[in-house]
């Protein structure tokens, strides 16, 4: 169980500040999107403007890479012109990987960001990158299939 635990547990995605990223050497960080940057199948908010400019200040490249569809992850990302992609299959990892290897990202200096365990930490953690791990924005709206993984990741929390 404790494969599944992530290197950092974070209440927000706006804890990683440009301290935390320096500290931990993180240059690229792979994001997972709903529940995690803004609430489900929501656009982002004033808060992810000012972080995605905060990372772009200090050259973090953000990558959005959601199990969602292309075209919702492309109704998130243009507003901020990031890179962002759909349908990424987590937690099997190979459709990141490949994305990985298109932008140079290296394992030792990339971040994947999520909230879930199941998805999110266990790809990254295939990936053999650094995990962090958010409280989920806006659970009130989830699809029941993320409510059903929610009560499984407890009993893996228990575990830890």
């Amino acid at each position: 169980m404790k494969y599944f635990k992530p290197d950092f547990e974070l209440h927000h995605f706006s804890d990683i500040t440009k301290g935390w990223l320096k500290e931990n050497q993180i240059k690229t960080i792979f994001s997972d999107l709903d529940s995690t940057l803004a609430i489900h199948n929501q656009p982002g908010d004033d808060e992810v403007r000012n972080w995605i400019q905060m990372l772009e200040g200090i050259e973090v490249k953000l990558v959005i890479v959601s199990n969602n569809s292309q075209g919702r992850v492309e109704r998130f990302c243009e507003p901020f012109n990031i890179m962002g992609f759909g349908e990424c299959r987590k937690p099997y990892s190979s459709r990141t990987r490949q994305h990985m290897r298109a932008i140079n990202a290296k394992e030792d200096t990339s971040l994947f960001l999520g909230d879930q365990i199941l998805t999110d930490i266990w790809c990254g953690k295939r990936l053999g990158m650094k995990t962090a791990l958010v409280k989920p924005i806006g659970e009130e709206h989830e699809p029941i299939q993320i409510v059903v993984k929610r009560k499984i990741e407890k009993i893996i929390r228990k575990r830890w």
